[in-house]
């Protein structure tokens, strides 16, 4: 036993990591992964790109939870053991309808391991640096917030339980700061103007030439 509990300097938690694609490098990665097979490589990373979801989610989706009609898919199980609605917008659901339809797997198989080699193959051709499946989620992520998505509208689109796990894309967005900091653009101007309308208290408000002579 000690006598007394040592102290201990505390190490900075890094921030993460977080890489995303602009929209040239999606592009060449879609057209490097459209030459791949299976074939269906190019759809599952567009879909992860428009919908942010994660490559087990992705797999793990089924025709069942696909209801175009309504522009949703139901993720059952996500990550936080919460059940959710991701909305499908136009491009998302192009890949669906090239899809076709069924009652069984999205992408016909919930093991990676059929498209890992095409994947790494497609990134390779595509030139891009440091890449992983999981970018495609922060790149969603990232071109959401530039595009004025809030971040409770992005923690529920993600599947989050917490702000926390999104404020990482938070400087993506400088819109809502640069608005707040707007607010003070009068501030001074404002106080100066109320000054001269209540005037002096001791009296009306001469000018130097007035008070002289």
């Amino acid at each position: 036993m000690l006598s007394e509990a040592p102290k201990i300097r505390l190490e900075r938690e890094p921030q993460g990591r977080l890489r995303w694609l602009t929209p040239d490098e999606a592009r060449a990665l879609l057209e490097a992964c459209r030459a791949q097979r299976p074939a269906r490589l190019a759809d599952l990373v567009e879909l992860a790109l428009y919908t942010g979801l994660r490559q087990g989610e992705l797999l793990g989706l089924t025709w069942t939870a696909v209801d175009r009609a309504s522009g949703v898919l139901r993720v059952e199980v996500s990550k936080s053991g919460k059940r959710r609605l991701v909305p499908l917008n136009g491009p998302a659901d192009a890949v669906l309808a090239r899809l076709g339809g069924g009652e069984d797997l999205v992408f016909g198989t919930r093991s990676w391991d059929a498209f890992r080699d095409h994947w790494e193959a497609a990134v390779e051709a595509a030139g891009l640096e440091d890449l992983r499946f999981h970018d495609t989620r922060h790149t969603f992520a990232s071109w959401a917030m530039q595009r004025g998505a809030s971040l409770p509208k992005l923690k529920d689109l993600l599947g989050h339980s917490s702000l926390a796990m999104v404020m990482r894309y938070a400087h993506l967005s400088p819109e809502h700061l640069r608005s707040a900091v707007a607010r003070l653009d009068t501030v001074l101007a404002s106080a100066a103007e109320a000054q001269d309308f209540s005037g002096d208290s001791a009296g009306p408000r001469v000018s130097p030439s007035e008070s002289v002579g």
